[in-house]
């Protein structure tokens, strides 16, 4: 049912595009015909206008180019494919009627001819700009064979225009030029479903392509019937600045609600930091190991001291995790292990702890692990198993890197765990948020209980420590 309304949608705006994309490739000559047969005369009033209007849209396409430059080297996913884009606007826009009028009036009969040209070869930039970067990822979507097809189309429609312009038929060379490129346009579109982010760039870029045409198209109209359509050429470059504009929009929308997903994203993970840090520093806890130093110095000073410098340790770096947000795999490792002494000590049992690395060079949440080695002790038990073990493996595998943290221990319910326990709850909100990466945890009283965590390979971890 949801596919069928989809397509339905789909048909719809075709259909819409399509209607829009007729009316701004035929408009201009409509009026310019219109106009023709009437007979117009303009006032001076609306000639001054004209030339205002040009020259206004001269400076807003000149801002694009600025804006298009500076994003190319300020933003990291893009290109100066755009900063091309809008170069051959500026020029395709200084080379139409109107603004050719501002320039020269009504003679300099040669500028205008070299002007006509350059805006036939503009127009042609301009397009082949749009249609070799159809899709939109901010790189060269097109296949090399169809940019070899597209080049070689371009050169003889030109070839055409030249040849057949000093006898007023140069608009067989624009339509050949035309009707091939918008056939491949409607390939396209045709062949790349109305699914993906980058759809609505490529119907706006269609939007502004068939302006270009349609403006072009009129000049070229106007040129064969010999007919100054006065402010045609400028009308029809609004429906251009208005699609820049809207994409600046639509990009600026789109970076406010990053930045606010973004901002509400670190509010979470401090947050959960902060039940963390609250969950490890366990005043219980300080103060049982307190109490079995106290009771090592009465018998050993020396057994007394190095359960001293453990305690520091464990302290000091539950402090060090408000302040890193990863730390190396080996550095966890050590980490373990002196929450491993320090409950031995607290405890008066040792618990054997097996260590099974196949992969150390890769990064996790600092002390992320604590929380299921402290499981393991307090729900499985493995310490009243006289053979009760827990094991540490890291394998490598062809996407990715496993880490188990197991035990032989009695199990638990999972559904059981007080929710005042909330280490391994942080635990897993912090491996999703950080690495994206959902921990595994399998157990059931009279079993062990085993926890997977998968790192695949190029996730790129987010920091927050140091934004």
């Amino acid at each position: 049912m949801g596919d069928m309304k989809a397509d339905v949608k789909t048909k719809r705006v075709r259909v819409f595009t399509g209607i829009a994309d007729a009316v701004l490739l035929l408009a201009g000559c409509i009026a310019a015909v219109a106009a023709w047969a009437s007979g117009a005369r303009y006032s001076d009033f609306y000639l001054r206008s004209m030339e205002v209007l040009s020259i206004t849209e001269l400076c807003f396409f000149g801002l694009f180019l600025i804006i298009e430059i500076v994003s190319a080297f300020t933003i990291s996913d893009s290109t100066f494919h755009t900063a091309l884009v809008a170069a051959a606007l500026l020029c395709f826009h200084l080379t139409n009627d109107d603004f050719l009028r501002t320039m020269f009036g009504n003679g300099a009969r040669v500028g205008w001819q070299v002007g006509e040209i350059l805006h036939f070869l503009f127009f042609e930039a301009s397009a082949l700009a749009l249609f070799g970067f159809w899709n939109y990822t901010f790189r060269l979507g097109l296949p090399r064979r169809a940019a070899y097809l597209a080049a070689g189309w371009t050169l003889i429609s030109s070839a055409v225009y030249a040849a057949l312009y000093f006898s007023q038929l140069q608009i067989v060379g624009f339509c050949l030029f035309f009707v091939g490129l918008a056939a491949a346009m409607g390939y396209l579109y045709r062949n790349f479903p109305l699914k993906r982010a980058g759809d609505k760039t490529f119907i706006a870029s269609e939007a502004l392509f068939y302006a270009l045409a349609g403006s072009a198209l009129t000049a070229e109209v106007c040129g064969a019937m010999r007919y100054a359509a006065v402010g045609i050429s400028s009308f029809l470059a609004l429906p251009i600045i208005l699609v820049f504009l809207s994409v600046y929009a639509a990009f600026a929308m789109r970076t406010d609600r990053e930045a606010l997903k973004a901002s509400e994203y670190k509010l979470q993970y401090e947050r959960v930091k902060a039940r963390t840090l609250k969950e490890q520093i366990k005043p219980h806890f300080i103060f049982n190991v307190l109490a079995a130093i106290q009771s090592l110095y009465r018998n050993d000073v020396d057994d007394g001291d190095r359960a001293v410098t453990l305690l520091a340790k464990h302290l000091r770096t539950n402090i060090e995790a408000t302040d890193t947000d990863f730390i190396p795999f080996e550095k966890e490792l050590d980490n373990i292990q002196v929450l491993i002494d320090l409950e031995n000590m607290r405890i008066g049992k040792k618990v054997n702890v097996f260590y099974d690395i196949d992969c150390v060079d890769f990064e996790l949440p600092i002390l992320s692990l604590q929380p299921y080695i402290e499981n393991a002790i307090k729900y499985s038990r493995v310490n009243e198993k006289e053979d009760g073990f827990i094991l540490i493996s890291t394998r490598r595998e062809e996407d990715g890197i496993l880490l188990l943290v197991a035990d032989n221990g009695v199990g638990f319910d999972p559904a059981a765990v007080k929710p005042s326990s909330c280490g391994i709850r942080n635990s897993s909100e912090r491996f999703s948020m950080l690495m994206g990466v959902t921990p595994e945890i399998e157990s059931a009283p009279g079993k062990g209980t085993t926890v997977r965590i998968f790192i695949k390979n190029n996730t790129p971890p987010r920091r927050f420590s140091n934004y």
